[in-house]
């Protein structure tokens, strides 16, 4: 239930009133900033997410205005084109690597940080979010540098940003970022992929984009 709300409060902000996505934004950035004043016994690397999570809102609003070039976007009538294939492919690369790792799961990537992310999970959950942008971006008609680029590379980023949050969580000595999201823990334990795969989605389209 909650990740259908969250879902659905994500999805309605992406595609509403570009005031409800400012708003939003707002309103995770202060959440963000909570929890990570609780995370602070975490030291340097709390500093690290704080700025991750920086970056990443900043790139999230700019996915949300600023123009792209076909195949990301679609003209004026959807802006929020390369934001929502964004977040459709972090969220299903959480998605397949949580039911892959779960179910057929045996290799531990990095136990002593996140020991429930295994390689088969992983590299599952990499795949999975290459497809969503390839989908996205041109089906059957070719794939353009900057769609494979995005393909190639948001997968392991996702997969940072979470390792990050995981690092930090181990540091400060906490199961979860907060208690925010009953079943799901704080909102950094919510935006950890996203933040981090947001900036190189906006970076690629910025210095790409135009290339095809």
């Amino acid at each position: 239930m909650t990740a259908v709300v969250y879902g659905a409060i994500v999805l309605a902000a992406v595609r509403g009133p570009s005031e409800l996505f400012v708003l939003v934004v707002v309103v995770i950035a202060a959440l963000a900033t909570v929890e990570l004043v609780r995370l602070r016994p975490a030291g340097f690397v709390s500093a690290l997410e704080l700025l991750l999570v920086a970056a990443g809102l900043a790139a999230l609003v700019y996915l949300r205005f600023a123009p792209a070039p076909p195949p990301l976007g679609c003209g004026s009538d959807c802006m929020w084109g390369p934001l929502l294939m964004t977040i459709l492919a972090v969220w299903t690369a959480d998605v397949v690597a949580y039911v892959v790792g779960s179910t057929v799961g045996r290799r531990r990537i990095v136990p002593r940080i996140s020991p429930g992310k295994t390689w088969e999970g992983t590299i599952a959950g990499f795949v999975a979010a290459g497809v969503v942008v390839i989908l996205w971006s041109r089906p059957g008609l070719g794939v353009p540098l900057v769609s494979a680029l995005i393909a190639v590379l948001i997968g392991p980023a996702a997969f940072a940003g979470d390792l990050l949050e995981s690092w930090v969580k181990r540091r400060a000595g906490v199961k979860d970022s907060g208690t925010l999201l009953p079943g799901h823990g704080g909102i950094l334990d919510r935006i950890d992929s996203l933040v981090a795969a947001a900036p190189l989605v906006a970076l690629l389209i910025v210095f790409l984009g135009r290339m095809g």
